[in-house]
């Protein structure tokens, strides 16, 4: 299995950057949570085609659910929101994919948490009833600092309390009366000039279709390192103009869209989008009670990218935060289930998806659906310990080692 795993990860990375790959297997080597983030393609392409996970009512998918892949954010608005904050993989189709591959997030990450035995499957539970719950009520809320508790309210209040220029302060510096972005080679990595003209040139062209083309004019760009699964695809911090100097520049993030590894394992037919950046910015649109500031897809020659205001990676969640502290996870999974029932309510009647009574009947009637997703994402888990042994032993023989050729 070791040589199959391996070869079939290769491939599936082949054509990204060399330096990022290279920081993505090891990351991939040294955490077994890390590794799961960067598999959806595996455990996508081992659903079997008879499974009851086919069978659910079709939804906006973000696609990679799990327990890092929520956080808060700003809003347009400048107001904090909390929601599902990666929508590389999202498609349309069944409600299942998402909540059994949260599920099984819960699980990989039981060893960390220094979980007791059946705690993981009680929080299972946990995220499952909730979900169906809000579902079966059919009414779509939202979070806010205002109404939410414990670690799900401080966490919004800090982010809502964070000043925009505190954090440019951080990350950038003056050099000979220009405003450069600090490149640190752990948040960031230099670009040569001639990349950095690309940028602003293709950006700067973009926005001339904007209502204020100078917010968008281009002070200086570098390589962002963020995430595991999009590690080694064309990813970019922007510093731009904003509302001018010296206290109203934004900081953008820029990255490259490829097609959802879930689209070829699914029997949904999907809408045609205009390409790819465009498919992850309508989803946002569509499941999220507001988008992130200045979303906006944009062409960059014959690639495509999404581009919005630069979240730091603070306002995600860590799971490792509740390290043997059962009740505050328990209390933030019932606020993540909640917000996923809003989400795919939300978007309902879109495109295919399943309209409200549709969701609200399921979800009535999803007792045993309830069982065969612990029983799925146990057998699965066992299928990510495998994968994880085959990778770690390819990995330690030095089979990534070639990663920059790829």
């Amino acid at each position: 299995m070791s040589n199959e795993i391996a070869e079939k990860i290769k491939e599936y990375n082949k054509g990204r950057l060399p330096d990022l790959l290279k920081r993505k297997y090891k990351a991939m080597r040294e955490d077994k949570y890390r590794f799961y983030r960067a598999i959806p393609h595996l455990l996508y392409a081992d659903i079997p085609a008879n499974s009851f996970l086919h069978d659910a009512p079709n939804v906006w998918l973000s696609g990679d659910l799990h327990l890092e892949n929520l956080g808060s954010y700003k809003g347009d608005n400048r107001m904090t929101y909390f929601g599902v904050n990666d929508f590389d993989e999202c498609v349309l189709g069944p409600l299942l994919i998402d909540i059994s591959r949260m599920l099984m997030s819960i699980y990989i990450s039981a060893g960390s948490l220094k979980l007791k035995a059946g705690e993981a499957q009680d929080l299972c539970n946990v995220f499952i009833d909730i979900y169906f719950e809000k579902l079966a009520e059919g009414y779509i809320r939202e979070l806010q600092p205002e109404t939410t508790r414990g670690v799900m309210r401080k966490f919004l209040e800090k982010v809502q309390s964070r000043k925009r220029k505190a954090f440019i302060d951080k990350r950038t510096v003056m050099k000979k009366g220009h405003i450069k972005l600090v490149i640190d080679n752990v948040h960031t990595l230099p670009i040569s000039e001639v990349q950095k003209e690309e940028v602003a040139t293709r950006i700067s062209q973009w926005a001339t279709g904007t209502t204020n083309p100078g917010f968008y004019k281009v002070k200086d760009v570098a390589f962002r390192i963020a995430g595991t699964s999009s590690l080694g695809l064309r990813r970019y911090a922007v510093l731009v103009e904003g509302r001018g100097e010296p206290d109203g520049y934004f900081l953008l993030d820029l990255k490259e869209a490829f097609p959802s590894c879930l689209e070829n394992n699914i029997k949904v037919k999907q809408p045609k989008w205009k390409n790819e950046g465009d498919r992850v910015v309508e989803v946002q649109k569509r499941t999220l009670s507001a988008p992130p500031a200045l979303l906006a897809s944009i062409n960059m020659g014959k690639r495509n990218f999404v581009l919005k205001e630069l979240q730091p990676s603070a306002d995600r969640i860590d799971y490792r935060l509740f390290k043997e502290n059962t009740k505050k996870l328990k209390n933030i999974l019932e606020d993540m289930a909640a917000i996923c029932a809003w989400s795919n309510l939300r978007s309902g009647g879109r495109d295919g998806s399943a309209i409200t009574d549709t969701l609200i009947n399921y979800a009535k009637e999803s007792s045993k659906v309830k069982k065969m997703l612990l029983e799925y994402s146990t057998r699965t888990l066992a299928t990510t310990d495998k994968y994880y042994k085959a990778y770690c032993d390819a990995y330690d023989k030095g089979f990534f080692k070639q990663a920059k050729k790829s």
